[in-house]
């Protein structure tokens, strides 16, 4: 209902656009799209065009993203897979304290607002928590048959292709902790599985940077800001790619200010309304529940490290404490009948979602189907659609966590690029950014697209008001 309704099926974010380009590449069994016939008229944020193009993103989401675009279904993966969380979180429950704290922990995942806020998008953070999940689930349950162990190596190295930093960060103590508990016999499949996904990470990172170690991602962020080595790990003036809280740099400090942040965003969103993540700490200390805790403080120091903030469909960087954090939750509510919890569970949601909703409305982070509706009442199914957009409109998500943000042309572009197909440069209907005047126009299109229409979306930002001019067919004389 969230990825159909107020999202339309469509990426809005700008890892989503990216993610999707590059799932339509892979659908088509391709992992480079042609070089462009213009680089500047191809811009977007995290699509490289410097050649054969393709999204710097790490591979794992994408390729799993891509089975949805081959099936036409791409808006249903993330819903299926955050289905599968609930499952996950009564296997974990039911391990560490009984089946009837599995339900309710079950329940929790179910109704909670972040969960499925996240779940309705096309962001990689639903499938990294199922996998890191999955993983979890086998080593507690410690029933070690060939089938189990190479399930759990086919996860984590899942997690290594996805999000490397995640695999580094929460795979591999699920890695070794599994190791422990089941003995050098699983060593083979439960390790080299996700050490030949790491041979293949570092593969292609050799063969599109030229150095196994370094990402196209750095690359590419190297290029966007012309700053080398601002999106690295730590704390230094030099790193981050843009200004957080105010400046460049990442301090100590400006982390914890950031942690803040996610923290108050993820309580908001884990039940609905603030605090749940009180309710979490008093279920831990309840259960004595060790392992949970240092699974959360984990995951809050390892992106102390990132310069981020993540704001983009809440704490979405901390979306792996939902493995623990129900299930401390759930260890509270055991003291309350299960129906009166579900049904409270149930009001809880619906207060969070009748807050955010009217934030997650169609054009959630600068991009809605307002250009896709307007091409098919005209009937443009064919030719070159040329984008002009001016200004800069301020837009404000406060119950998401974005309290300050600018709907820049760059960003409103997203609608259109949404649509493209990356496996081609010519034929079909083509987006590119307009240039500066009729006669580069004319000369684009003799060059690259004779005898194809051309059209010119103009669209002012600030009013939110697009017009679409008919340019002409360009023939060859």
């Amino acid at each position: 209902m969230l990825a159909l309704g107020p999202l339309e099926g469509m990426p809005h974010v700008s890892d989503e656009v990216a993610y999707t380009l590059q799932s339509k590449l892979f659908a088509s069994g391709v992992r480079f799209g042609p070089e462009p016939d213009n680089a500047s008229m191809w811009m977007l944020p995290f699509w490289d065009t410097s050649g054969p193009m393709y999204s710097p993103f790490p591979v794992g989401w994408p390729l799993l993203l891509g089975v949805g675009e081959f099936a036409h279904v791409a808006s249903a993966v993330n819903p299926l897979l955050v289905g599968v969380v609930p499952w996950l979180l009564y296997r974990i429950g039911r391990k560490v304290g009984g089946a009837d704290l599995g339900v309710r922990a079950a329940m929790v995942g179910a109704l909670s607002p972040g969960l499925l806020l996240l779940g309705a998008s096309r962001m990689a953070h639903t499938s990294v928590l199922v996998a890191l999940g999955t993983v979890m689930v086998i080593v507690l349950e410690n029933r070690w048959t060939r089938r189990r162990v190479v399930l759990g190596g086919v996860a984590v190295a899942y997690v290594v292709l996805a999000r490397p930093f995640d695999a580094a960060l929460l795979g591999a103590p699920l890695v070794i902790w599994g190791l422990i508990k089941g003995g050098r016999n699983i060593g083979p499949l439960w390790i080299g599985i996700p050490v030949l996904a790491g041979a293949f990470v570092l593969f292609d990172n050799w063969m599109l940077t030229g150095s196994p170690t370094r990402f196209p991602m750095q690359d590419w962020y190297d290029a966007w800001q012309g700053r080398v080595g601002c999106n690295s790990l730590g704390f230094g003036s030099d790193v981050g790619c843009a200004p957080t809280l105010g400046d460049l740099g990442h301090t100590p400090a400006k982390a914890v200010a950031l942690g803040r942040e996610a923290w108050v965003r993820f309580d908001g969103l884990l039940l609905g309304v603030p605090g749940g993540t009180i309710l979490a700490l008093v279920g831990a200390w309840r259960m004595r529940a060790r392992r949970g805790a240092m699974w959360v403080v984990l995951i809050a120091l390892g992106y102390a490290l990132y310069w981020s903030p993540g704001r983009a469909y809440g704490a979405r960087f901390w979306h792996p404490m939902y493995l623990a954090v129900p299930i401390a939750v759930a260890a509270v509510l055991r003291s309350v009948p299960i129906a009166w919890a579900g049904l409270g569970l149930v009001v809880l949601s619906a207060l969070g979602f009748r807050a955010v909703l009217p934030e997650l409305r169609n054009d959630y982070w600068c991009v809605d189907g307002a250009l896709k509706e307007r091409l098919e009442s005209r009937g443009i199914q064919h030719g070159v659609v040329f984008l002009q957009s001016d200004g800069r409109r301020p837009m404000a998500w406060p119950n998401l966590g974005v309290d300050r943000f600018q709907c820049d042309p760059m960003l409103e572009a997203g609608d259109a690029w949404s649509m493209a197909d990356p496996t081609r440069v010519s034929g079909g209907l083509q987006f590119r950014h307009a240039l500066r005047d009729a006669d580069d126009t004319e000369v684009f299109m003799l060059r690259h697209h004779p005898g194809e229409p051309a059209y010119l979306v103009r669209y002012d930002v600030k009013r939110d008001v697009r017009a679409i001019d008919f340019l002409g067919v360009f023939e060859r004389r």
